[in-house]
């Protein structure tokens, strides 16, 4: 994770996700709001104004100067960089002729992170099965900014002010998680979480590392991979003089005493930890992706199509994952 902060101000480039789904509503709510950055979005100006309209908001659109220093945001302003689309809007209704835009607004947003125009990105949710219709290697932001970056591993951590929740394995389905995780994979993944936080002033953070099986496998009797791949690799890394301990069962680990030891947590696949974190944080709770050469957050929910047309989307997350990267993009991390 690369600080490049050139000014007291940062600069975020905000991306509207799927156009059809909430975040282009999003965007305008966030528009209303203080913040101590200058915001950036990389969004269709029509869509964004239609929305305005709709949500009786008032916004203004000026388009991006990239030679002129970053200024605060203005409430009721946005900066943009507009996207132009292949085909009409149906708000709930994807569209994968509009796919290709979608997929060349986050190749520009991980351009201006990478050429160090922007001190971090926040990406607003995109409908992932339309976009691998187009793009068969798209599973996700996560891998998609790894790639560009090429980064071979990068950690999704999801963080609210009461957890942080890091996985091992992505995207994949269930199935193919016992077959994917080895110790090699556990490692590169404590490791990028131990840099990462020692570069944001964190010095030895404490990890716990969560077991595959239930019950961290009960010493092989319900599984051997936590014996033979998860407790090696734990051994690795406490040789190294890195602060991990595990495996634990999952289903007793997220306590608050727990919690209150350990910095970050370590879940090896997504829904062993994701929904914890979000059943404690749910709306107050940012995406980071650790590993990459600078700063993306997220929301913690989807496109949210089924809402989208009635304008009731609350921007909370969003909000969120502002803030936390700004507070990144001064060094320092959220608590």
């Amino acid at each position: 994770m690369r600080l490049v902060q050139k000014t007291n101000i940062p600069r975020l480039v905000l991306t509207m996700g799927e156009p059809a789904g909430v975040g282009p509503e999003l965007l305008v709510r966030i528009a209303q709001m203080e913040f101590d950055t200058e915001i950036v979005v990389l969004a269709n100006a029509m869509l964004l104004e239609k929305n305005a309209e709709i949500l009786k908001l008032p916004l203004s659109l000026s388009p991006m100067d990239w030679n002129k220093s970053p200024v605060k945001h203005q409430k009721s302003n946005l900066f943009i960089e507009t996207v132009e689309l292949q085909s009409d809007v149906i708000v709930g209704q994807p569209d994968s002729q509009n796919s290709i835009a979608i997929l060349r607004m986050l190749q520009r947003a991980g351009e201006l992170a990478l050429s160090n125009k922007v001190d971090a990105v926040v990406t607003a949710p995109v409908q992932k099965a339309i976009l691998n219709q187009v793009d068969s290697s798209f599973l996700g932001h996560t891998e998609f900014f790894a790639s560009q970056a090429g980064k071979d591993k990068v950690v999704m951590m999801l963080a609210t002010e009461a957890l942080r929740m890091a996985l091992v394995t992505t995207h994949i389905a269930l199935s193919k998680v016992s077959t994917t995780i080895d110790q090699q994979l556990i490692i590169d993944t404590v490791m990028i979480i131990h840099n990462s936080f020692c570069q944001l002033g964190l010095d030895k953070p404490k990890i716990a590392i969560c077991g595959i099986n239930p019950h961290a496998g009960e010493n092989g009797l319900l599984g051997g991979e936590d014996k033979y791949i998860v407790e090696p690799a734990v051994d690795s890394l406490q040789k190294r003089g890195i602060n991990a301990d595990g495996p634990f069962p999952s289903d007793s680990l997220f306590t608050k005493a727990k919690r209150q030891i350990y910095d970050v947590f370590l879940a090896m696949y997504h829904d062993q930890g994701l929904p914890v974190v979000k059943a404690i944080g749910f709306g107050q709770c940012a995406n980071i992706t650790l590993g990459l050469p600078y700063i993306r957050t997220s929301v913690d929910h989807g496109t949210a199509l089924d809402i989208a047309s009635q304008r009731i989307a609350s921007a909370d997350s969003l909000e969120y994952a502002i803030r936390y990267a700004i507070q990144l993009a001064k060094g320092k991390l959220p608590k």
